[in-house]
């Protein structure tokens, strides 16, 4: 500017008084354009309140509110507007749009003589641009008005270009009520966004603008549909519309009712917006770009809905879904029932705290395995805590001896767990759960006790949700992440990578999946899951993990009143496992073993390392340089025989019973865990046989049931190459496993492999 002035002034100074006299008028006119510029309301333009808008993750909306105004406003670029309302707005409200610089002297003209030929006022050459300036200031309709609006509208269209004013104008003119723009009105009338809008319906939000009650569609049919037609007609006429596409419109029905704008399932969303920090992070039209996945929020309350189609009215569900590797919520049901009107189906049950049951026991077992003090196969005592019988009893109130740390864990016994905690050490314990933001576990562990592994406490599926991703993360734990555009925040050590691991192993134990996974059609698939229920059957659980997402499921009466059937592994775990499978490609690859987690031979027994009397081994995790490496204390020699020496807790129940030999655990004694198998034409059976346990023997080889037999009885079982884990378990809980390989005899002239001398 200062440049412009000393050239003007120069200029000035070298002419005679007719060029002074028009750079005085220039400067002059400069000043009013200045002046205007100085009071022009740009703010009160770019800055109206827009309703927040929480989309998905591909920007579909999925619910919004009212904004700082009380307004629905749902402002989009004008690309998101379509083909017709832009259109029809040009063409009906400022044919000449793009070609004046906000003031239309042409229409000012026509105006001004119909208004005098008239004796009154038929039409006040109003421009888009001017509309635009009437709409962020509030002035009386007077002529004195109407000329600062014009001045006004020339000075906007200094500041931005004809599309961006476009823009603001079908974002900010009113359809009645407190519906303001384009995509609000197109949602309230047609349930559709903006750009989806047919000729005919453009047409008539166009004619709302000119009497929003007046022209309702849903009150006054008969006005709408005049005004409508009058306008295709006109839009025809100046070639907005070919003549088909004019018949065609006229052909469609006005819509009989407005719309609610707010989504009908709205907690996700809330959620959304409340973790994400939608108000924060929210862009220029005023959208929350979510992590939620509209087909995972599909899955997901499909597979509910249908789960409680066989539950009483009273229960309903919650579910949560994390994407690991980003820590992204990609899928949040709070109420399975919300939107039916039904109880208390308002009631948000992802975010209540809750009894979790048996679903804390991962976390205890992974700080033994961190200290050491556990492996998978340590032999933990399943027996009763007092000489009576009373304390913490199982499920099933069953009491099985001598067990694995896998069993018990897989199993969900609460004694062995119990135990663990009481090794590991409570104020341990109660730490690692407040790392892992279990943020209703204010009191101090002594007030907890032993419950703290039973589940005696609160958590909601949404914290449950982030511990058991952090699990998959290998021990990293670290906020859900809510907002589509944010990264995943550094994570904190809270288990180690090796303990998270193991414990992973064993939850993903096939023996007890194969129910589910036949149901389900698991097809070579894996998931990990961890059941629970509280005490009374007021809530069940599952939480279940695979190498890409981690999901919360949760079943329960929003009251907290006792069902009969809120039980984990019958009510949850059914469809947590459903939704994973389907989530899961066939041989998608598990998570891979820390450097230092190896497989050991230990003793099938105790679980330690063994010695030289140790009669039966076991391949096992096992932490290097963290896992106590002290060799099997149970197996001595005593009288040049091999004797077992239990802890005083075992001995306490074996003689209690007066059988301990009934009561040894139950062991695969064929085939040879490690060993490597030919199989030809001719001897293709192997035999299964164990001893030990009570009751029927169920084997499994790669988690398929290969057969049942009678104590101890062998079955046979084909042989096909490969490399296959075998399992045994009894009807209470016992169980062992191996792996073996299988080679298809050699055909090259190399030494045929050896076979078992039951296969010969």
């Amino acid at each position: 500017m200062s440049d412009a002035l000393a050239a003007a002034r120069r200029r000035f100074s070298k002419r005679g008084l007719p060029q002074r006299a028009a750079l005085v008028l220039l400067l002059f006119l400069l000043l009013a354009k200045a002046a205007l510029v100085v009071t022009f309301p740009l703010g009160a333009i770019l800055n109206r309140p827009a309703s927040l808008v929480v989309t998905d993750r591909e920007g579909r909306p999925l619910r919004g509110t009212l904004s700082a105004a009380g307004e629905w406003r749902l402002p989009v670029p004008l690309a998101d507007m379509g083909r017709w309302m832009p259109a029809a707005a040009i063409a009906l409200e400022d044919r000449r749009f793009y070609l004046h610089g906000g003031i239309d002297t042409i229409a000012i003209a026509r105006a001004a003589w119909q208004n005098f030929t008239g004796g009154r006022v038929v039409s006040g050459a109003s421009t888009i641009t001017s509309q635009v300036v009437r709409l962020a200031v509030d002035r009386p309709r007077t002529p004195w008005a109407k000329a600062v609006e014009f001045s006004q509208g020339a000075a906007l269209e200094f500041f931005m270009d004809k599309d961006e004013i476009l823009e603001t104008y079908l974002n900010s003119v009113p359809f009645g009520g407190n519906t303001r723009g384009v995509e609000a009105a197109a949602r309230s009338w047609f349930g559709k966004p903006a750009k989806e809008l047919s000729l005919a319906e453009a047409a008539l939000l166009a004619g709302l603008l000119r009497g929003p009650a007046y022209y309702r569609p849903d009150r006054h049919p008969e006005r709408a549909l005049a005004l409508r037609n009058r306008l295709i007609d006109t839009l025809e006429s100046r070639g907005v519309a070919t003549p088909q596409e004019a018949r065609r419109a006229k052909a469609e029905p006005l819509p009989t009712k407005r719309r609610a704008i707010s989504s009908a399932r709205i907690q996700a969303a809330e959620a959304a917006a409340r973790y994400g920090g939608a108000a924060e992070a929210r862009d220029g039209y005023g959208r929350f770009r979510s992590t939620l996945d509209s087909a995972m929020q599909r899955l997901l309350t499909g597979e509910l809905t249908a789960a409680l189609g066989n539950m009483e009215p009273g229960v309903t569900a919650a579910a949560v879904l994390v994407e690991n590797e980003t820590g992204k919520v990609r899928g949040y049901v709070g109420n399975a029932r919300e939107g039916t009107g039904s109880g208390a189906s308002w009631v948000d049950c992802a975010l209540s705290p809750r009894s979790p049951g048996s679903t804390l026991k991962p976390f205890v077992y992974a700080l033994a395995f961190e200290s050491g003090r556990a492996i998978p196969a340590t032999m933990l005592a399943d027996t009763p805590q007092q000489p009576s019988g009373g304390g913490t009893r199982n499920f099933d109130r069953l009491f099985r001896g001598p067990v694995s740390a896998r069993t018990a864990l897989a199993d969900s016994l609460n004694i062995p767990a119990v135990r663990i905690l009481r090794a590991a050490g409570a104020e341990n314990v109660l730490g690692l759960f407040r790392r892992l933001g279990f943020s209703q576990l204010t009191r101090e562990a002594e007030w907890y006790g032993d419950s703290l592994a039973l589940g005696g406490c609160e958590v909601s599926p949404l914290e449950l949700a982030r511990a058991y991703r952090t699990l998959a993360a290998g021990g990293l734990d670290s906020p859900l992440v809510w907002n589509e555009r944010a990264g995943l925040s550094a994570g904190t050590r809270v288990i180690s990578a090796e303990a998270a691991a193991l414990t992973l192993d064993i939850l993903k134990d096939t023996r007890r999946n194969l129910p589910l996974y036949g149901e389900a059609g698991a097809d070579g698939k894996t998931v990990a899951f961890k059941t629970g229920t509280s005490y009374g059957l007021r809530d069940a659980w599952t939480a279940a993990v695979t190498r890409k997402w981690t999901l919360v499921v949760w079943f329960g009466d929003p009251g907290g009143r006792p069902h009969r059937g809120l039980v984990g592994l019958k009510a949850a775990a059914p469809s947590a496992v459903r939704i994973m499978l389907k989530l899961t490609k066939k041989d998608d690859p598990w998570f891979t073993l820390p450097p230092s987690v190896v497989r050991k031979e230990l003793c099938a027994l105790s679980g330690a390392p063994r010695n030289q009397w140790c009669p039966q081994i076991r391949r096992d995790l096992f932490i290097e340089g963290v896992s106590d490496a002290a060799p099997c204390l149970l197996h001595t020699m005593k009288d040049g025989e091999i004797s077992i020496k239990w802890p005083p807790e075992l001995e306490g129940f074996f003689a209690g019973r007066g059988n301990r030999e009934a009561e040894q655990p139950l062991t695969i004694t064929s085939p040879k865990g490690g060993a490597v198998y030919a199989v030809g034409a001719e001897n293709n059976k192997l035999i299964l046989s164990s001893k030990g346990g009570r009751g029927p023997v169920y084997w499994f080889v790669d988690g398929e049931l290969a057969g049942d037999s009678g104590e101890g009885a062998p079955i046979a079982w084909k042989m096909r190459e490969g490399v296959h884990k075998i399992a045994a378990a009894d009807e209470y809980g016992a169980a062992d496993e191996i792996e073996i390989t299988v080679k298809n005899r050699a055909d090259d002239g190399t030494e045929e492999l050896p076979l078992l001398e039951e296969n010969r």
